[in-house]
């Protein structure tokens, strides 16, 4: 009997062990998702960034002056510089869906399968926990059976 018990108290703190690590799992896949969001929210930022770059561009270019050499070098110049920052917002668009945004995800997918991992130890832990605990009903069940047949043989006994 108290080798039952030491098993079933072994295996109730393995079952809590492992509802920790899935609880833990939980939270680094919570923390996985906000990194995720805040890469693609960043990633919105550089999309409007690059939008504005460009209409700022188009709008030079419809408004650049025809006339005078100066005043068409200094569009010009200004055009190029307009044309350099939309070049720079999609190279930032580029770099951030090459490293973050791919690096939250890739940390999203692992903890998701972290997570898994977690759920299904603990599962099989619980498992183990609900067939002892059936085996220990079944043997008191049958132990009770066992009692009731006894007494009534001796009933039956007496009577005779």
């Amino acid at each position: 009997m108290s080798k039952d018990r030491t098993r079933q108290a072994a295996l109730q703190a393995l079952c809590e062990v492992r509802r920790a690590a899935q609880r833990q799992a939980e939270q680094e896949l919570a923390r996985a998702a906000a990194e995720l969001r805040r890469a693609h929210d960043q990633a919105a930022r550089l999309e409007a960034s690059l939008a504005a770059a460009r209409a700022r561009l188009d709008g030079a270019r419809r408004h650049a002056p025809a006339g005078q050499a100066a005043a068409w070098l200094a569009a010009r110049r200004y055009l190029a510089r307009l044309e350099a920052e939309v070049g720079d917002a999609e190279r930032a668009i580029q770099a951030h869906a090459r490293e973050n945004l791919r690096e939250a995800a890739d940390a999203q997918d692992r903890a998701r399968e972290q997570h898994l991992r977690a759920s299904r130890r603990r599962e099989v832990v619980e498992r183990a926990v609900a067939r002892r605990a059936a085996a220990g009903r079944r043997e008191q069940e049958r132990r009770a059976e066992a009692a009731a047949d006894e007494l009534a043989q001796r009933n039956w006994r007496r009577e005779t």
